[in-house]
């Protein structure tokens, strides 16, 4: 076995250049036949100089995260439960223009959340699933205020369906949920107030098989209280068919409307803004399609993945950074703004598997994208390749490395830097409970945009120590 399969606990620590901090701890433990309880903890972070964007020099630069989380699961007869909850916070500072005093503001954000989830035991005849979550999401200051925000969401949803074995129809069920967002005394005073409101979800659905295709025939139907459409509806349909067990062809045409919470705004890009914060209200996103059709091949250790596609978004969320005399900010942000997209893709991907001891795979996929705002593409990829390659020569030894190469979308006129990112990590178990690790990040010191304005930091290296308990 793995020694990480002998334990059920897993803690590391390492310290790099440019102050790099990686700290993460992990438990998992079923302490009866029926429960199971998990941990986690993670700490990570950097100070350290990162060049400007299209000006010259360095600014001082600091992001540092944290994250916990409880969970604990029980089944029970016919049901699972799963209850748990976590926290994150982040603190970092902004870019200042060349010009302007200062390092750049400090921001904090924080989150937290519960939830409950649970489904009936695998293999009933008749199934549901029902869930429930409170997240909370808060930024201490607004862009050009003092003033914090904060937005609130309230989930919860319910699935029933029945199956039917050896038969042509297999499964028909259908689904329902809620997600309500709730917002602060900021944002509903704003210029443009934001409205607490709430999306209604409806998912239907049968699963069958028909002359040796699988099929899932489905749609997402979505009513909206305020902030859009009342209601919209888009596809929800899969089929695959296996000839062999080398040979498979799919196809698919799903789609929906989400919400865009503050909080997944922060997942984009930590340094999000609006051109005025408080008075831009952004607007649930709608996939109205989203196709695909692909086959996949195997033979032996070799794997072959092809497919083409096309989706249309209506208020895509889009990161760009706007430069000039207007820019109202000593501030650099990543602006933040919707627009309707359609978006083009061919994609090609490859993998090696010999057992385990080296395992090399690749893919590369073109977007051809377009909006009525070109310069708000400036961040969406037209080309990205990957490739990665893991060998464990021997016991306790593993080696990865990877590559990912990324040529961003013109964008009135001009295009953001090429991303040239090489890594590199070592792991080696001195004993089956203790290890140590080091790694290396953008080892060709390649100058891309992490997010819109501000550059990835430079080579970097980490070493750590990791053990299993």
């Amino acid at each position: 076995k793995e020694p990480s399969r002998l334990y059920s606990g897993y803690a590391r620590a390492g310290y790099g250049t440019g102050n790099g901090l990686d700290v993460k701890a992990a438990y998992n433990r079923d302490i009866t036949a029926r429960d199971n309880i998990r941990f986690f903890g993670a700490l990570d972070g950097y100070k350290t100089g990162i060049r400007r964007f299209r000006e010259r020099g360095k600014w001082d630069s600091r992001m540092y995260s944290s994250a916990a989380g409880i969970g604990y699961t029980h089944n029970f007869n016919a049901l699972k439960l799963d209850v748990g909850g976590d926290f994150g916070n982040r603190v970092f500072n902004y870019q200042r223009k060349e010009n302007a005093a200062g390092t750049g503001n400090s921001q904090n954000s924080m989150n937290y959340g519960v939830y409950l989830n649970g489904e009936s035991a695998p293999g009933s005849t008749f199934g549901y699933r029902f869930n429930a979550a409170y997240m909370d999401y808060s930024r201490k200051y607004s862009a050009g205020s003092d003033k914090g925000i904060n937005e609130k969401r309230i989930c919860a949803g319910v699935g029933i369906w029945y199956g039917i074995e050896n038969r042509e129809v297999r499964k028909a069920g259908f689904a329902v949920s809620v997600d309500a967002y709730l917002f602060n005394r900021t944002l509903r005073k704003a210029a443009h107030p934001y409205r607490d409101y709430c999306l209604i979800n409806a998912d239907p659905f049968i699963d069958f098989m028909l002359g040796g295709w699988d099929m899932h025939l489905g749609a997402k139907m979505n009513l909206l209280t305020t902030n859009g459409p009342v209601f919209a509806i888009a596809p929800d349909i899969k089929i695959r068919k296996a000839f062999d067990e080398r040979v498979s062809l799919y196809a698919s045409a799903t789609g929906g409307r989400t919400g865009n919470s503050l909080a997944h705004i922060g997942s984009i890009t930590p340094y999000w803004n609006f051109d005025n914060e408080a008075s831009t209200r952004l607007k649930p996103t709608y996939r109205i399609a989203d196709t695909e059709a692909g086959a996949t091949f195997t033979a032996g250790a070799f794997s072959l993945d092809v497919a083409a596609g096309y989706a249309y978004t209506k208020d895509d969320v889009l990161q760009y950074c706007s430069e000039g005399t207007d820019v109202p900010y000593d501030i650099i942000y990543s602006n933040i703004a919707q627009c309707n997209t359609h978006d083009v893709h061919v994609s090609l991907g490859a993998g090696y598997d010999l057992g385990g001891w080296l395992r090399i795979a690749g893919d590369c996929r073109y977007d051809f994208w377009d909006c009525s705002k070109r310069a708000l593409l400036m961040m969406k990829p037209e080309v990205t390749c990957n490739l990665n390659a893991e060998v464990k020569p021997f016991r306790g030894f593993t080696f990865n490395v990877g590559y990912n190469f990324m040529l961003f979308t013109k964008s009135a006129g001009t295009r953001a830097n090429s991303k040239n990112d090489l890594s590199a990590r070592i792991n080696y178990n001195i004993f089956p409970w203790l290890g140590v690790y080091i790694q290396g990040s953008n080892l060709l010191n390649d100058r891309y945009l992490e997010y819109a304005g501000y550059e990835a930091r430079g080579a970097r290296g980490l070493l750590g120590v990791s053990a299993n308990f």
